[in-house]
């Protein structure tokens, strides 16, 4: 089970630690464009002058119709939370006296609800304008202000733009040269320029984590408890101590001297405690060699006799 945790939180900081590189990578350009202002005017531009993710502010006056609506879903496990409807509007750029711009059409794709509010208030201002262009009209709602980059027109977009704009007159191709070669998608600036300093902070989220965790462990190891007796509690349970008169010298491993050398009776020597056998000095050995049938006043014991008359051998 904590394997599984553990492989689960390795992929969440894999996980983080990639999005917050991508978020850097992608919005690093419109930043920096941002806080040094470097956007495109609308009005100063012409028909053919937009350049593909160039940022352009402005304000809109005449807006004809919303001509289709992209409808995105927002997902939880796979399930549908919730909806959003963004329209592209069409409209249109007249004929700008100061810099002797002719006027064009330009699909605008809203994502703001404001925006779309806004948008949706110049229609019927902008049909009327539209009927009685040979008149001056003022009109009551104020121009749209735009914040947005510029996109390729997806292909089902330019359709309903081109069957919006059929008259039965003119040809696709010359419908599509009254329109921009490029449409604008609404970009909030605001949020835009803090997009990279967000992106390090997811970054740095698993990198800090993984040195927490680290030095966690690390504290953990050497902070723990190390129990060591202090003196033997058995007699039998500690090293050999070398006896007096030994040479020190290291001995060959299986040699019978060696024990005899170097310990004493009960493990310990008798300034340390060592037991005495019969008021005398412990024996050089652990175990007597004369209890095994060795020299000395030993005597070997003899069994019981057993009878064994009544057994059919």
């Amino acid at each position: 089970m904590r394997n599984a945790i553990g492989a689960r939180l390795a992929v969440l900081k894999i996980v983080l630690l990639v999005a917050g590189i991508a978020m850097i990578a992608m919005s690093m350009g419109d930043a920096v464009k941002i806080w040094k202002k470097d956007f495109g005017k609308l009005y100063d531009k012409g028909i053919n002058e937009f350049n593909e993710d160039e940022l352009v502010t402005g304000k809109v006056e005449y807006v004809l119709d919303p001509i289709a609506t992209l409808e995105s879903s927002q997902t939880v496990y796979g399930i549908p939370v919730s909806k959003k409807m963004t329209p592209y509007y069409l409209c249109l750029i007249p004929y700008n006296e100061k810099t002797d711009k002719e006027g064009y059409y330009l699909i605008v794709h809203a994502t703001n609800k404001d925006t779309i509010n806004a948008m949706d208030s110049l229609v019927i201002s902008t049909a009327f304008a539209l009927e009685h262009s040979d008149q001056e009209v003022q009109s009551n709602k104020k121009p749209v202000s735009l914040e947005a980059k510029t996109r390729t027109i997806p292909d089902e977009v330019m359709d309903y733009a081109l069957e919006y704009m059929r008259d039965g007159e003119s040809s696709d191709a010359e419908i599509k040269s009254y329109i921009a070669d490029m449409m604008l998608e609404e970009k909030d600036y605001g949020s835009a320029k803090w997009e990279p300093l967000l992106g390090l902070v997811i970054t740095l989220i698993p990198i800090v984590w993984f040195i927490i965790s680290k030095k966690r462990t690390r504290s953990f190891k050497n902070s723990r408890t190390h129990y060591v007796n202090q003196g033997p509690s058995d007699l039998y349970n500690t090293p050999p101590v070398p006896r007096e008169g030994a040479s020190g010298q290291p001995m060959r491993r299986y040699s019978p001297d060696a024990y005899n050398a170097h310990t004493y009776a009960g493990g310990i020597s008798p300034e340390q405690g060592g037991v005495q056998q019969n008021g005398q000095q412990p024996a050089g050995r652990r175990y007597d060699p004369s209890a095994y049938g060795g020299g000395g006043d030993y005597q070997p014991g003899e069994m019981d006799s057993i009878d064994t008359s009544n057994l059919k051998l």
